[in-house]
């Protein structure tokens, strides 16, 4: 017989949340809350680290951030943290609502990505969101618990008092994880998945007049053949701690290879010398209706 799962435990805490949103015009906006409400957060995920898998409420870690499992209205989510070596209270904080940003951003143009190939009379793409749907900023009101000291174990729920809250992503024996695109490795995919993937990339670069590129494109290929994409980087002049700039986006009208969507979509008639601009804001729906 197999082992039966121990019940988790959970931590409440009360707190805040600031919700993203991005306007007609691409505007971010952050939108704080002064209404208290509570977040629970397993206890003991920290002891699971180093075991490498997901185990017990641990569920997984990044280069620079723990995931873990929470619970928000009822419902089980995924709670985001950075990791506390060598970063402070207000690099975690910074970090965080610059990758919330990003992932609002990602899911705006993906929105007009559609709408360009609605305009163009492409209807082959497939189904793809970001996983974003009811994500926030929580900060606790109240304060943390001192840090342990140096060789004392750490067992705390929380790292640090602000912390990102996402739903958890689709799993079972039929998902697959798929990585589309690298921090530094522009996205050359042959399958029509990969294909549609790398010219929604391309489709940002356009729209935002070469300002803005989001690579380290990952997500979730579900078993109706959907996509929900996760954990984006950007590389711009404003957004986040990993931001590469114009080098990046150099890079990417230099490796980018159109493929048959860039073609139906318009997008392989443009060019940063065509197209670049300094003096703008917000996209401008290069070869489609806003």
């Amino acid at each position: 017989q197999s082992a039966v799962p121990a019940v988790l435990e959970y931590k409440t805490f009360e707190m805040k949340q600031a919700v993203c949103s991005v306007s007609e015009s691409g505007e971010l906006k952050m939108d704080y809350s002064e209404e208290p409400e509570d977040i629970m957060v397993v206890k003991g995920w920290q002891s699971h680290i180093k075991a490498g898998k997901p185990h017990q409420g641990y569920l997984g870690q990044g280069l620079t951030k723990f995931v873990f499992q929470g619970r928000h209205n009822n419902t089980s989510c995924a709670i985001l943290q950075c990791k506390h070596i060598h970063l402070s209270e207000t690099d975690n904080t910074t970090d965080l609502q610059a990758k919330l940003e990003t992932l609002h951003l990602a899911q705006y143009f993906l929105d007009s990505f559609y709408r360009r190939a609605e305009t163009n009379g492409v209807h082959t793409l497939p189904k793809m969101r970001w996983n974003i749907s009811g994500a926030f900023i929580g900060k606790l009101i109240g304060k943390l618990a001192d840090a342990p000291k140096n060789g004392e174990e750490d067992s705390h729920s929380l790292v640090f008092s602000v912390f990102m809250m996402l739903p958890l992503l689709p799993t079972g024996a039929l998902c697959q994880e798929i990585k589309f695109s690298g921090s530094k490795e522009v996205g050359v995919n042959h399958n029509s998945l990969g294909s549609a993937v790398d010219a929604y990339a391309h489709h940002i670069i356009v729209d935002l007049m070469y300002e803005i590129v989001i690579s380290d494109i990952q997500g979730i290929i579900t078993p109706d053949q959907a996509i929900v994409f996760f954990d984006p980087q950007s590389h711009t002049s404003d957004l986040g701690y990993w931001d590469r700039g114009q080098p990046a986006i150099d890079t990417f009208m230099e490796s980018h290879k159109c493929n048959k969507f860039c073609k139906a979509l318009g997008l392989e008639a443009h060019t940063t010398d065509s197209q670049s601009s300094n003096n703008r804001k917000g996209p401008l729906h290069i070869g489609f209706d806003s």
